[in-house]
């Protein structure tokens, strides 16, 4: 089996990440009427998880069907 190291295509991980911040901080101020950076924050941390595991699992899926 060759190693094959990670592929990272990150501009659309980092846009993904800067979308979801930004789509959490306008409905959390649309349905709360204000977005306090703590909100900010969590918007990003929960945004930055989901990134994180989506890129995981493509890049498991990707390792699986090099094997095959």
């Amino acid at each position: 089996m060759k190693h094959v190291g990670i592929r990272f295509s990150g501009l659309s991980y980092i846009a993904a990440f800067a979308v979801g911040v930004i789509l959490f901080a306008s409905f959390w101020k649309m349905w709360f009427g204000s977005a306090s950076s703590v909100v900010v924050l969590a918007g990003m941390a929960g945004t930055a998880v989901a990134v994180v595991l989506f890129w995981l699992r493509s890049e498991y899926k990707n390792a699986k069907d090099r094997e095959n």
